[in-house]
């Protein structure tokens, strides 16, 4: 059994990890904490884990890195709303244990990526659009799958695309890339139905980094999409 510590247990996210693990015969839970008490039981929970998941605040997932790295236990994380200083210092602890970050642990935007990465290449006449979606408490915007994305279009068009964001209702997610041209547009839309799609990925991530080598990694490098 893999011991998983969860940062953030109190939230979305947090509570339908819980669930998850807990429905999981390869995995226990060793314990969990909030992003608002990060530093009380923070070394405890870590120590008792073979493996950390953090769904939380940019504050607190530094902390949970810098704790996790003292202690040689693996990290993984899907907050969002980081800065490069705050990417900068994960990757300072990758150098001490294996950490993977994702913006988005879906499969299905893993697959839209590797779409938007092909027809960058192909259609370099058309325009390129993405409409982030999310719920009104969302706090980042465009969200991080947004900008994972856009990412992914910038490093083979080399150009950025434009990005709309609206906070609405009670979306869980959704995101609709539009390659447009002269005569034809292309759409490929991905809609959150159930936020424990996230849970599922991150575990499967969380289970794949026991045992790996110090390093910043993403979902690609635990799932293979080809």
């Amino acid at each position: 059994m893999i011991a998983v510590g969860v940062i953030g247990i109190t939230g979305r996210m947090g509570k339908i990890l819980v669930d998850s693990i807990e429905s999981n015969d390869e995995l226990t839970l060793s314990g969990g904490i909030s992003s608002q008490n990060i530093g009380k039981d923070l070394e405890k929970i870590v120590k008792c884990s073979d493996v950390i998941v953090d769904f939380s605040h940019h504050t607190a997932v530094l902390a949970a890195a810098k704790v996790a790295a003292n202690h040689a236990v693996p990290l993984i994380s899907g907050t969002t709303g980081l800065s490069a200083n705050d990417f900068l210092q994960l990757r300072q602890c990758s150098q001490r244990i294996p950490l993977l970050y994702a913006a988005n642990f879906s499969i299905g935007i893993q697959l839209i990526a590797a779409f938007i990465r092909r027809c960058a290449g192909v259609l370099k006449n058309f325009d390129f659009s993405i409409l982030d979606k999310h719920h009104r408490h969302k706090k980042d915007a465009p969200s991080g799958t947004a900008l994972f994305l856009a990412q992914q279009y910038e490093e083979i068009a080399k150009k950025s695309p434009q990005i709309v964001s609206l906070r609405c209702g009670n979306n869980f997610g959704e995101h609709v890339c539009d390659f447009c041209g002269e005569d034809e547009t292309i759409t490929v839309t991905h809609s959150v139905l159930n936020k424990r799609v996230f849970a599922v990925g991150a575990l499967r991530c969380a289970r794949w980094i026991v045992g790996k080598d110090p390093g910043f990694y993403g979902i690609c490098d635990a799932i293979d999409f080809q």
